[in-house]
């Protein structure tokens, strides 16, 4: 004890300050601002499990809004397509030249219009409801809600949340920005739009070409909030052309991931209410849920490409962008800032049994965030990432070099 304390005071005494610029000095008081008033917002703790609940409703209210717009102008152009190409009625194709493609030539074969897709194609086309597709999707999210709650773990609910956020945000920008053909085809679209959706894309709409970008935009907005008729919470109406990315794989793979993660560190951790002291018993319960998770995102893979709901594309992006955006800095940064607002500082809480030490050559700036990172402008500057294992072996007491670190070099 008597050691670290005076370790500690010998690196106080040897801290020299650095010097900073005034864009520096500015940017630190910006952020010393702008935690101060955040600090009231998010002191107590209902608000921080609130306000990252109200990030996700509104990011999914614009990412409904802006797939909507994606699937008018695809009802728009199917239509265009049937007027102006007319069907070889002396056509004919053989069993193997079917096999080989995933569109279908006809109005009502299954996947008109659509791009190819071999993967699919060899895959054949099955029809799952899409109420078994969101059963599906919602089995591991229910899970994490409960677990979170029940742990308390404002940070995990933060993270999870605001990578929720980003990725429905994502998924509307990238459906309205660039047209895809819906994959299952447009005999399967009108069917889920219903003779009234079709209706309103086909004629209600407002022209963009003499009303203006903005004020089509503005009316798929007010039937996102209150339907066609203005009479209802809601647009009630589901999308066609929502293709990149697959909005049921990023769902279920995220809340895998946070499900997974809450677990372990929380079966490791004795101040938890789930804690397994027995290692192994630990590691069998990771293990039998990992299995149980791949089981289940394999399935939920399968039935959406047999299904025709996504193109694989929009499979593969959707897990590469989950994976990338919950283990993204500025995400995990963020959570951890948010979590932290409001409690007392680090000077005021911790005694120095409570710190650790760390080399100085850990503290190179591993992670740069730019102000113009956004939405993640506010936490901007160096942070730093510094693995379990490297901790425990810098507080043995035997010196160290590089070739005691296999796992972290």
């Amino acid at each position: 004890m008597a050691g670290r304390e005076a370790a500690l005071r010998e690196m106080r005494l040897k801290e020299e300050p650095e010097e900073s610029s005034e864009s520096d000095e500015d940017a630190s008081q910006w952020r010393a601002q702008l935690a101060g008033k955040a600090k009231v917002v998010g002191g107590k703790g209902p608000v921080k499990w609130i306000l990252p609940f109200i990030l996700v409703g509104v990011s999914s209210l614009i990412c409904m809004w802006l797939l909507h717009i994606a699937t008018f102008y695809y009802v728009k152009g199917i239509l265009r397509f049937e007027a102006a190409f007319k069907p070889n009625p002396d056509y004919k194709e053989d069993a193997s030249t079917q096999h080989f493609f995933s569109a279908g030539l006809t109005p009502d074969s299954v996947s008109y219009g659509s791009l190819q897709d071999p993967i699919e194609a060899q895959l054949g086309f099955k029809d799952v409801p899409l109420k078994a597709l969101d059963a599906v999707a919602l089995v591991f999210p229910f899970l994490w809600f409960c677990a979170v709650l029940y742990l308390q773990d404002v940070q995990a609910w933060t993270k999870v949340l605001l990578c929720h956020s980003v990725l429905a945000v994502g998924k509307g920008i990238f459906g309205a920005t660039t047209i895809i053909p819906d994959s299952i085809g447009w005999a399967n679209c009108k069917k889920r739009l219903g003779p009234a959706g079709l209706a309103y894309f086909q004629n209600e709409v407002p022209d963009p070409t003499q009303h203006g970008l903005w004020t089509m935009c503005m009316a798929i907005l007010g039937v996102e909030l209150r339907g066609p008729s203005q009479d209802r919470i809601g647009s009630g109406m589901r999308f066609c052309a929502d293709m990149i990315y697959s909005g049921h794989t990023y769902f279920t793979i995220l809340y895998i991931l946070a499900l997974c993660d809450l677990l372990r560190r929380a079966l490791g951790d004795p101040s938890t209410r789930l804690y397994v002291e027995t290692k192994w018993k630990r590691k069998a319960i990771l293990v039998s849920v990992y299995l149980a998770c791949i089981a289940q995102q394999g399935i939920e893979i399968f039935l959406v490409m047999s299904n025709r709901f996504h193109y694989t594309t929009d499979v593969v992006l959707a897990v590469l962008l989950t994976f990338l955006w919950y283990t993204s800095a500025p995400v995990c940064i963020a959570a951890k800032w948010w979590a932290q607002l409001g409690t007392k500082s680090a000077q005021e809480k911790e005694q120095p049994e409570d710190m650790v030490l760390i080399p100085r050559s850990a503290l190179s700036g591993d992670i740069w965030l730019p102000v113009f990172c956004l939405p993640f402008c506010c936490i901007n500057g160096h942070h730093h990432v510094i693995s379990e294992t490297q901790l425990r072996l810098w507080h043995e007491d035997e010196p160290r070099t590089e070739t005691d670190f296999p796992s972290c070099f």
